[in-house]
């Protein structure tokens, strides 16, 4: 057994997830595959195997939002502009200074969520209320991790490219690596299930003194978990990809491309954690490890998934769970994922 299959065998014996996927590669090639575990244990009981596609959740943040201003930029899309010269509703005063760079950085002073459903369903009523949100400060002042910033993206990406975001992301990221990662799967029972009746978010609305009569009841599979994603059809630059463990890979290793490697490059040295363009720097990330190269970026997903990547080793690290099925635990998952670069560490490095 390796370290990667006992770490996972030992994560679910603590109850840290029900099933979970690994991918480690580098830049030639998958080092090691893992899976283990449930993928569903509601309804019925299914287990992991090696095409389970698991609900990405913010990994689609760098791999699709940051994959697709990457393959723009030959094109013409200065991350020094703003949103107002795509959507007109965004050249208010309240939102000067908010550039492309800053909403992909975290920096532009929106809140961190929203339920945009709440207001209305669909794309377009969601970029209405998206112009009506309120900073929480001026754009630089601070990193404010942000679902609506790339929610926000979305639209200027789907305007860019004159497609929706899932077309684009198929023909221009997706396919060139040769990754099956797909929003909007064909088949539930190829996914790893998630929360059960949407009580995360049926919570946070409630908070916010805010009422939807609309969230779901049974077990979410084969549907994007996040809210906002799944009301807007799917399809969203915030959450929405569903992959396997290779396919992730596969989308990582073209960003240890000269060309792609700047992204994951700290913009933000002035605050209290690196941000990139739509990555996490290894600076102030809950989810690093002393062992990364300092020059390492990646993300996490709610759902349980993270991704690393040491561009000084050329080595990518994938893990994708379940950990919010059948219900969202409060336990400290970001030590999860540092036990599990540990044990990638600890073979590879």
């Amino acid at each position: 057994m390796t370290a990667v299959e006992e770490f996972l065998r030992e994560e679910i014996e603590a109850g840290s997830f029900p099933g979970a996927s690994a991918a480690v590669g580098s830049a030639d090639g998958i080092l090691e595959e893992a899976v283990a575990g449930h993928a569903a244990v509601e309804p019925r009981e299914r287990l992991v195997q090696a095409d389970t596609l698991f609900d990405l959740a913010s990994l689609t943040k760098p791999l699709c939002v940051g994959a697709l201003v990457a393959a723009a930029g030959p094109r013409g899309l200065p991350l020094a502009e703003t949103p107002g010269r795509f959507l007109p509703e965004w050249k208010k005063t309240r939102y000067e200074g908010i550039t492309l760079e800053r909403l992909l950085t975290h920096t532009s002073g929106l809140p961190p969520w929203y339920p945009l459903y709440a207001r209305g369903e669909g794309a377009l009523a969601y970029r209405r209320t998206l112009a009506e949100m309120e900073p929480e400060t001026v754009p630089a002042a601070r990193v404010i991790y942000s679902d609506l910033n790339f929610l926000l993206l979305t639209d200027v990406l789907e305007i860019f490219f004159g497609a929706p975001l899932d077309r684009s992301f198929s023909e221009l990221v997706a396919g060139p690596a040769g990754s099956g990662a797909r929003f909007l799967p064909a088949s539930g029972s190829a996914a790893a299930a998630t929360e059960k009746g949407d009580r995360f978010e049926r919570a946070m609305t409630e908070v916010r003194g805010l009422s939807y009569a609309r969230f779901r009841d049974g077990v979410v599979c084969g549907e994007v978990h996040d809210g906002n994603a799944f009301r807007r059809g799917g399809v969203a630059g915030n959450a929405g990809v569903f992959a396997t463990a290779r396919d992730v890979y596969a989308l990582a290793r073209r960003w240890l491309e000269p060309g792609r490697v700047a992204f994951g490059a700290d913009r933000t040295p002035a605050l209290a954690e690196a941000r990139g363009l739509a990555w996490q720097g290894h600076r102030g990330a809950g989810s690093a490890i002393p062992e990364m190269s300092p020059s390492s970026f990646g993300h996490t997903g709610f759902t349980g998934t993270s991704i690393w990547i040491d561009p000084e080793r050329e080595l990518i690290a994938v893990l994708l769970t379940n950990r919010i099925h059948p219900e969202v635990r409060e336990i400290p998952f970001n030590e999860v994922r540092q036990r599990f670069l540990r044990a990638v560490y600890g073979r590879f490095s």
